[in-house]
């Protein structure tokens, strides 16, 4: 991470002079940025020929924060958006599109608190050929979630479907007590390459580790939060059920 903390002695030259006397108080623009440089390192893929960076970032403030900053957002857009271009370069990442970042206001989120989702934005029509470290699923292997919280703690439930929906609704395949996630909280479903893990727009978002994600493909080990109920992916060997 030492070219990541080098890159940070630049942003503070940008953020912290023209709008530390802007902003007193909550998020600071400084933390922000950093955030999407890791953001950027932790969500790159591995191409055919070439490590690809997200290319869409979604900052999610709480209403506090969002108000007060509301004001400086094509400021701080442009400049985010710029410094996203600089720091992808120096590592040689390669955006398929321009990035974009773009603030959102979250009524789940105290002031001073802020979450980043990232995503691959892909151009109408174009087929990016990736080659990640993917949980792959074969016909020996199965996915499984094992609860790591709640009432459930200890129990597993086996991925046996195309996609598994998980939520507080009684239609869901997974269904949770739990008073912190939506009705349709998320999904995964079973690819070619691996068990992918989409949040369905839930109130609280769906976590991978400490990180809030849209769409992630999951790897064996992985531990999810959907809510307040936390689980752990992971690959069991053995042949999936086949339905006659």
């Amino acid at each position: 991470m030492a070219g990541l903390r080098k890159f940070e002695k630049r942003l503070e030259k940008i953020f912290e002079g023209p709008f530390t006397k802007l902003f007193k108080g909550g998020v600071q623009p400084l933390e922000i940025a950093r955030r999407l440089l890791r953001e950027a390192d932790d969500g790159r893929m591995l191409s055919v020929n070439e490590v690809l960076a997200p290319n869409y970032y979604q900052v999610n403030l709480s209403p506090g924060d969002y108000e007060r900053l509301a004001g400086y957002f094509d400021r701080l857009t442009l400049e985010m958006e710029g410094m996203i271009i600089k720091y992808t370069s120096e590592k040689g990442y390669h955006l398929i599109t321009r990035p974009r970042v773009k603030f959102e206001r979250a009524d789940n989120l105290r002031e001073g608190e802020f979450a980043v989702d990232t995503t691959m934005e892909k151009p109408v029509g174009m087929d990016i050929p990736v080659a990640v470290r993917p949980a792959r699923a074969s016909g020996d292997t199965i996915g499984t979630l094992a609860f790591l919280s709640g009432e459930n703690a200890g129990s597993s439930q086996d991925l046996e479907g195309k996609k598994t929906s998980i939520g507080r609704a009684d239609d869901n395949d997974l269904v949770l007590q739990d008073p912190r996630a939506s009705r349709f909280h998320a999904e995964i479903e079973r690819t070619e390459q691996g068990y992918v893990l989409r949040d369905l727009g839930s109130t609280n978002g769906t976590l991978v580790g400490d990180r809030r994600v849209r769409e992630r493909l999951l790897e064996d080990g992985d531990k999810l939060t959907v809510g307040e109920t936390e689980f752990r992916f992971r690959l069991t060997e053995r042949p999936m059920k086949r339905s006659s």
